[in-house]
């Protein structure tokens, strides 16, 4: 579908910022997602100037009979938007921190480093994901798993209001006082059009916190040890361990080019202690001997540095995922997941990680949410490199291995990877919740306009 030169016409005349069509020079940068793997080529573009602008760009798509998607960094699998116009966010990044109430509201072009640029001289800081260039109000609306989240839950839980565009493209403030719309926002994805976001944040001045590299030789041996030493740690400690084949590239110490390891991540947090180094140490001494160690950079560190614990890729990456539950570590679970990464197998996947839930993850707040994962015991996440013409059997590989592994549909939304097929998102939740979800996108979008990676409907 093509758009004519009165239609962009009275776009541009109708927003600050940029109306762009295919072949016209920022095209492909506004419409680029994160994940290189989604095939992203709308007839048009607009990159917003503001929240009005938002708002008014899906006003026209709608007038124009064009479905609409919001992108920010695009970790969100936004694909297939041939008949869509694409509103790129992340020039709408604004940050307002107020330290009277450790709140901060942000736009939706928002990523987690500015907010933490914003908050850390307050000694405050949000629930922000492993990565700094995750979109705020993309990955809080999924749920938002942290490196601290066993210690103050998941994101979703300290959203206070929210921002979202109506039926008509008008922007309406909810709350708690909007019980059902506010419990499906927080945890139900894209189901709404989201322009602004208030969150509590938390006052951490300093954590004890990093990983460990072993051997992926010893990959069961860590496995079977990290099972048993979970169970011993109460919520002050959030860890995750990750079986990855690591490339061989200059960005990785020379240690670890090329090399299959068990990355064991590790947060500790506790404002009653002084010095959290002993502390951490006694923590992690149980795992230290599971493996050959190659390397250790646990420490006391800045929640500026949050980000150090995961070390996840910053670049863009053409990569399949699918995340699951895993209910307990035993000899079968784990036999399967080393299995998937064995070298030179067919099922060979890029990296299995489990994050240990539980704690303040299943406590949830004096506001239900419908985030999914409260009783699970780890979230399970698998990816394997992409490359051109064979996306369909990298997704099916990792749809397996995750099927194999978990012995369930279910999952967190954030991990649950690019849906196209309509609904499909929706076994996440058990039938009774999952009208409730879908009663609540047609009330905010009853066309069905709203495009996204993982539709609804």
């Amino acid at each position: 579908m093509g758009i004519n030169a009165a239609q962009r016409e009275r776009l541009q005349r109708s927003v600050r910022g940029t109306v762009l069509l295919p072949g016209e020079g920022g095209y492909t940068d506004a419409t680029q997602t994160w994940d290189l793997a989604a095939d992203s080529r709308p007839p048009v573009t607009l990159v917003a100037a503001s929240a009005a602008d938002i708002a008014a760009g899906a006003r026209w798509g709608c007038e124009n009979d064009l479905d609409v998607a919001v992108v920010n960094t695009g970790h969100g699998a936004l694909d297939h938007n041939t008949e869509a116009l694409v509103i790129n966010a992340s020039q709408v990044n604004s940050v307002t921190v107020d330290p009277s109430t450790r709140r901060a509201i942000v736009g939706p072009g928002t990523r987690w480093a500015d907010v933490c640029a914003a908050s850390a001289p307050f000694g405050l800081m949000g629930l922000a994901g492993a990565s700094p260039g995750v979109g705020v109000i993309g990955y809080t609306l999924g749920g938002g798993l942290s490196p601290i989240g066993r210690t103050f839950g998941f994101a979703s839980d300290r959203v206070v209001r929210m921002t979202v565009l109506d039926a008509d493209c008008r922007p309406v403030r909810v709350d708690a006082q909007d019980g059902e719309l506010f419990w499906a926002l927080r945890g139900g994805g894209g189901l709404g059009i989201v322009t602004e976001l208030e969150f509590g944040l938390v006052e951490l001045p300093a954590l004890y916190g990093g990983g460990v590299y072993f051997d992926g030789a010893d990959a069961e041996s860590v496995l079977q040890t990290y099972g048993q030493w979970v169970q011993e740690l109460d919520e002050r400690t959030s860890t995750s361990v990750a079986l990855i084949h690591l490339p061989d590239i200059p960005q990785l110490p020379e240690m670890l080019r090329g090399r299959f390891v068990a990355h064991l991540r590790i947060a500790h947090v506790d404002p009653h202690v002084s010095d959290l180094e002993p502390a951490g140490r006694q923590i992690l001494a149980p795992m230290l001997g599971s493996g050959a160690m190659i390397d250790d950079y646990t420490r006391v560190m800045p929640p500026s540095q949050l980000p150090d614990i995961h070390r996840d890729p910053v670049a863009p990456q053409c990569v399949a995922y699918r995340g699951g539950f895993v209910d307990t570590l035993d000899a079968p679970t784990i036999s399967q997941i080393t299995g998937c990464m064995a070298t030179g197998t067919t099922d060979e996947l890029r990296m299995v990680e489990l994050r240990h839930l539980g704690g303040a993850y299943a406590h949830g707040d004096a506001a239900p949410s419908c985030v999914t994962g409260r009783d699970a015991h780890f979230n399970l996440y698998a990816t394997t490199q992409l490359t051109k013409g064979h996306a369909a059997q990298a997704r099916t590989l990792v749809d397996r291995a995750v099927e194999r592994i978990t012995g369930s549909g279910r999952g967190q939304f954030n991990f649950y990877g690019p849906s196209p097929e309509p609904g499909s998102i929706l076994r996440l939740w058990d039938f009774a919740e999952a009208d409730r979800i879908v009663l609540a996108s047609k009330n905010l979008d009853p066309g069905n306009r709203i495009r996204t990676g993982r539709p609804l409907r």
